[in-house]
């Protein structure tokens, strides 16, 4: 419980004084279809979930179509593999965004963004790598995009 309460006291810490300094809040909602990519095709396990990501970018100083920033990220995993005893159903991702912007016709933009990072699913008692790129457009505030994420797993060396 004492647990929770630092967590989410050092979290709205670092949402204030990250929104203080930050000059654009990138909310990237994202479900995710996953399959085990060890290379066993008789077993398809998933490991499907659902959640976002909260970034607080700022453009670089020599132009503004490039931006980048610190995020945190939240995921419910509901379809979890049997084997992995120590993971929870809600976790946690923190890591370094970066969005590259360019303008096709008015509007109507040219999206690219790069994540990397660490999660971990048992309330950081152990991290794991992830990298995720993503493409597509936006429209003023809103955009489409699609992408490619691996998440590496320590139990059986499971890659996903």
């Amino acid at each position: 419980m004492i647990k929770n309460k630092f967590f989410l006291a050092l979290t709205i810490f670092f949402i204030i004084t990250s929104v203080t300094y930050a000059f654009e809040l990138l909310l990237t909602p994202s479900y995710s279809y996953t399959l085990n990519s060890t290379g066993d095709t008789s077993i398809q396990q998933s490991l499907d979930y659902i959640g976002g990501r909260i970034s607080f970018l700022i453009p670089t100083q020599d132009s503004e179509e490039i931006s980048y920033g610190p995020y945190v990220g939240f995921f419910y995993n509901y379809e979890l593999l049997d084997s992995l005893q120590n993971i929870e159903d809600v976790g946690i991702s923190l890591g370094l965004n970066m969005k590259y912007t360019t303008n096709i016709i008015g509007n109507l933009n040219f999206l690219v963004s790069a994540y990397g990072g660490v999660h971990t699913e048992d309330y950081f008692q152990n991290f794991k790598t992830e990298i995720l790129i993503n493409g597509g457009i936006s429209y003023n505030n809103l955009s489409l995009s699609v992408g490619y994420e691996t998440r590496y797993y320590e139990e059986e060396n499971l890659t996903v």
